[in-house]
C-alpha cells in the first residue's frame, strides 16, 4: 500500500481545506494510506472513522526561520511511516517540508491554491526566508499543480520554470455527496439567502457585496427575506458588529454545510463555495472580488470555472435571477449540474504519476545556515530602524534648536534696532 503525507495549515472551514478532504478521501478509496498533518479544526470530524486516513496534529507556524526540532521530528515521522510521496497544499508548510525532502529524497507535489494575485511576492516580501526557499521548492517539486490557467501563468512569469513542470487541475468535488436529484419546483419568493465561506480580509469585498445584494433583494422583491452567514475568520467580529440587523444571522463556522444549504433558497459566495452551490442544484450567485453579483448559468459557467468562481472575469447583473420563469430556472440548475459533474469530478482530478525526487543533497547545508542569515538580516533591519528613529529624533532636535536660535537672534536684532532709534 502506498503512503502519502498531506500537509496544510489547519482543518478549518475553507476552500483549500474542503478540497483537501475531498482529495484525501479519493486517495483512500484508491487504497493509499494518508497521513494528514495540520492544526486541528472543525473539518477533522470529516476524517473520523475513515479507513486509510489518519490525522496528525502539527502546527506549520508561519515564521521567518526553520524550526530545527520540528524538522527533525518530521524526518523521523516520514521514515518511520515509510512515506512514498508528499502533497503540500499551503506555503506555510514549505520551511518544514523542504529540509525533510532533501534529507529523505521523498518526492512531493506543490499545490498552487493562491487565486489572489501576487501571493508568492507577499510571502517573499514579508518573510525573507521564502526568497531562498521558494525557488528551490518549486524547481525540485515533482509537479506543480495550479487550480486555474491564470494562477499557472502568473507563477511561470515569476519563477521562469518550464511549462511541463505544471499541471492545471480545477477545483473538484466528490459527486457521490452531491447526487443528481430531480427538481420538481422552486420555492419562490426566495425567503432564505445563505452566504458561506471564510470570513477573512481576503474576502471582505465578496462579503460586503453579498450583504448589498441581500438588501437590494429584500427592498425590491421580498421584505420578509433573511440572510444567514456561515463561516469564521479574522474579520468575523468586525462583520457582526457592522451588520447589526435582526434579519442578518451570523452562525460562525459549522462542520457540515449540507443542512445549511438544504434550508437555503439562494446560495451566495465565491471560489469553491460556488462550485458546491452549483452541485447542490440551488441558484448560485457569485459575489465577486470586484464587487459584482453574477448568477451562474450554462452561458457563463465555463468562464466562471476558468477563474475558480471568483467573478473576476464575469459581468455584474443582479437582476438576472428574477428574469427567468420557474421552468427556465430549473433547466439552468440541471444544465449547470451536468456541466460540473462531467468536468469537475474528483475521480478525474487526481495526479499520482509522481516522479522521483531530483534535489541536490548539497543544499542541506543551505537550510542549516539559513536561520543564521535570516536572523542576521532581521537584526540589521532592526538596527536600521533604530538608527532611522534616532536620526529622525536628531533632526527634530536640530529643528527645535534652529527655531530657538532664530527666535534669539530675532530678539537681539529687534533690541538693537530699538536702541538705534
Amino acid at each position: 500500500m502506498k503512503k502519502a503525507l498531506i500537509c496544510l495549515e489547519q482543518l478549518g472551514i475553507g476552500g483549500v481545506e474542503t478540497f483537501t478532504i475531498t482529495q484525501v478521501e479519493e486517495f483512500a478509496r484508491r487504497k493509499i494510506k494518508c497521513y494528514v498533518l495540520a492544526r486541528d479544526g472543525l473539518l477533522r470530524e470529516k476524517l473520523k472513522n475513515l479507513k486509510n486516513i489518519e490525522f496528525v496534529e502539527f502546527d506549520f507556524k508561519l515564521e521567518n526561520k526553520i524550526e530545527k526540532e520540528k524538522v527533525a521530528w518530521l524526518i523521523n515521522f516520514v521514515q518511520e511511516k515509510k512515506i512514498d510521496f508528499i502533497y503540500v497544499h499551503q506555503f506555510s508548510c514549505v520551511p518544514y517540508i523542504l529540509p525533510v525532502v532533501f534529507k529523505t529524497k521523498i518526492p512531493y507535489v506543490a499545490y498552487l491554491h493562491n487565486i489572489v494575485p501576487k501571493t508568492c511576492e507577499w510571502f517573499m516580501d514579508t518573510y525573507d526566508i521564502f526568497k531562498v526557499l521558494f525557488p528551490i521548492y518549486f524547481e525540485c517539486a515533482s509537479k506543480i499543480i495550479a487550480i486555474t490557467d491564470k494562477v499557472q501563468k502568473e507563477h511561470t512569469n515569476l519563477f521562469h520554470l518550464p511549462k511541463e513542470k505544471y499541471l492545471v487541475i480545477n477545483n473538484s468535488l466528490d459527486f457521490s455527496k452531491y447526487p443528481n436529484k430531480k427538481i420538481k419546483s422552486l420555492k419562490r419568493p426566495y425567503n432564505h439567502l445563505l452566504l458561506f465561506g471564510r470570513v477573512s480580509e481576503q474576502k471582505r469585498t465578496s462579503i460586503e457585496t453579498a450583504v448589498k445584494f441581500y438588501k437590494f433583494y429584500k427592498e425590491k422583491y421580498n421584505p420578509n427575506a433573511i440572510l444567514t452567514i456561515v463561516g469564521d475568520g479574522e474579520i468575523y467580529d468586525e462583520m457582526v458588529k457592522k451588520h447589526q440587523d435582526k434579519t442578518i444571522i451570523f452562525k460562525g463556522a459549522v462542520a457540515d454545510m449540507i443542512p445549511e444549504m438544504e434550508q437555503a433558497d439562494i446560495l451566495l459566495g465565491v471560489d469553491r463555495c460556488m462550485l458546491e452551490a452549483v452541485a447542490f442544484k440551488k441558484p448560485a450567485i457569485v459575489c465577486g472580488y470586484k464587487g459584482n453579483t453574477v448568477l451562474i448559468t450554462p452561458k457563463n459557467i465555463k468562464q466562471a470555472i476558468e477563474e475558480n468562481f471568483t467573478g473576476i472575469n464575469l459581468e455584474d447583473d443582479k437582476e438576472e435571477l428574477f428574469q427567468y420563469s420557474e421552468k427556465e430556472l430549473i433547466q439552468i440548475l440541471n444544465d449547470n449540474y451536468d456541466y460540473v459533474s462531467t468536468h469537475l469530478a474528483i475521480t478525474d482530478s487526481v495526479y499520482l504519476e509522481i516522479e522521483p525526487f531530483q534535489g541536490n543533497s548539497n543544499l542541506e547545508s543551505v537550510f542549516s545556515g539559513l536561520n543564521y542569515y535570516t536572523e542576521k538580516i532581521q537584526n540589521l533591519q532592526k538596527e536600521n530602524k533604530e538608527l532611522y528613529l534616532q536620526t529622525q529624533k536628531l533632526y527634530k532636535q536640530r529643528d527645535e534648536l534652529q527655531k530657538q536660535l532664530d527666535r534669539t537672534l530675532g530678539r537681539r536684532i529687534k533690541n538693537k534696532l530699538n536702541r538705534m532709534r
